[in-house]
């Protein structure tokens, strides 16, 4: 791993940005942009965690061509069919690696959506909507119900991946497919 300090400018904004807005810039070396497979051509995603930013090539936003980009990476993928009944209403494309995803909705009713009216949800969005789709963390016997589930601490997803999301006050499920 190499390690740079880069000094950052900054710039005026302007345009329609608010009066005294201010952007900033930061130049990156040249081989590293050329590692990351990218040019001037591209686009590059920026993930910020709270502490870090992360640069990466842009994944598609189409949901194939994200997963086979995933896969082909060897990222650990998983695929998560929202079903209300038999009707299938989100597919969920989730990078484990990246922690990113990609959504497609099957259908305009927004309240059986798995995102509702969200079509770029974030890695928090989607462990927001695992952690709804089991028992809460709250639960007064939840270290029977863990147990029960051959779970040794609370961890929605792996709830939602023995339970396929299953709540006993909807008709919502998931199927689950590791890719």
């Amino acid at each position: 791993m190499e390690t740079r300090t880069a000094k950052i400018s900054a710039y005026s904004s302007g345009g329609t940005a608010s009066a005294g807005s201010v952007s900033y810039r930061v130049s990156l070396p040249s081989n590293w942009i050329k590692e990351l497979g990218l040019d001037k051509d591209n686009s590059a995603e920026l993930v910020f965690d709270g502490d870090s930013i992360t640069i990466r090539p842009a994944r598609p936003d189409d949901i194939t061509l994200f997963k086979s980009a995933a896969i082909k990476a060897g990222h650990h993928v998983v695929q998560y069919e929202y079903f209300d009944k038999d009707t299938l209403c989100s597919t969920l494309v989730c990078d484990f690696t990246d922690k990113s995803l990609r959504v497609i909705n099957h259908t305009d009713n927004l309240l059986k959506n798995a995102f509702g009216t969200q079509n770029k949800p974030s890695w928090d969005d989607f462990l927001e909507f695992m952690a709804e789709r089991c028992v809460p963390k709250t639960r007064e016997n939840l270290s029977e119900i863990l147990k029960a589930l051959d779970l040794d601490h609370y961890d929605a997803v792996a709830i939602v991946e023995k339970t396929h999301g299953k709540m006993a006050e909807d008709n919502q499920w998931l199927r689950i497919t590791k890719l």
